[in-house]
C-alpha cells in the first residue's frame, strides 16, 4: 500500500516526495523510495538510540548507510534525526552537539527540523547546515519559549516582523 500510495503521491507533486516507514524500517521506506522514484527517505533513529511508545529502538547508522548500496539507491537522500523530540533518549547525558557530529561523521548535512527560534539559531549553526523554521514565526504570543516553537496551532500564520527579525539575526550571526 505503502508504495502504491507513494507512485500516486509522485505523479501529482509538484515537490519532492520521501518515504518514512514505522519508526526505523529504513531497508523498506529505501526499497519503496527505489521503485517508486521518491527522492529521500527519513530515518528517526539514526544515531541515538531511544525509547518510545514502541519500545526501545537502537541506531545503526552503518546499517542505513549499508542497505541503501546494496539496493543500489545512493542516489536517495537520507533525512535522519538526531535526538527526535517523539522519544525519550536512552542516554539523558548524552548532548545534541555529540549526535550532531556524529551524524556529520557519515557526511550528512545537518538540518534543524525542530525548535529553532531567534534567540537560539545562531548556537545551532555551530553544528547545523540548515534549519526547517515555522512556529517560532507565526503571529500570536506564547506563554513560554518550549510553547514559542511547538505548540502554536496549524492555522497560524506566519508574522512577516517576525521572519525579517529572525533573518536580521541570522544573517548578522
Amino acid at each position: 500500500m505503502m508504495k502504491k500510495l507513494t507512485k500516486e503521491i509522485i505523479q501529482i507533486s509538484k515537490i519532492p516526495v520521501g518515504v518514512c516507514v514505522l519508526w526505523n524500517d529504513f531497508g523498506s521506506a529505501l526499497a519503496i523510495a527505489k521503485e517508486t522514484g521518491a527522492q529521500f527517505i527519513r530515518v528517526p533513529v539514526f544515531v541515538d538510540n531511544v525509547k518510545n511508545i514502541f519500545g526501545e529502538v537502537k541506531a545503526n547508522p552503518e546499517a542505513v548507510i549499508s542497505a541503501r548500496k546494496k539496493l543500489g539507491t545512493e542516489n536517495v537522500l537520507i533525512f535522519a534525526d538526531i535526538q527526535v523530540k517523539h522519544a525519550e533518549m536512552t542516554d539523558k547525558d548524552k548532548k545534541l552537539e555529540e549526535s550532531a557530529r556524529q551524524a556529520k561523521e557519515k557526511e550528512f548535512p545537518i538540518i534543524i527540523g525542530s525548535g529553532a527560534d531567534s534567540q537560539n539559531i545562531n548556537k545551532l549553526f555551530e553544528i547545523a547546515d540548515a534549519a526547517i523554521i515555522s512556529t517560532s514565526l507565526k503571529e500570536g504570543e506564547s506563554k513560554s519559549p518550549e510553547q514559542e516553537r511547538n505548540l502554536k496551532p496549524c492555522t497560524a500564520k506566519v508574522d512577516s516582523n517576525k521572519v525579517k527579525e529572525f533573518m536580521k539575526i541570522v544573517k548578522n550571526g
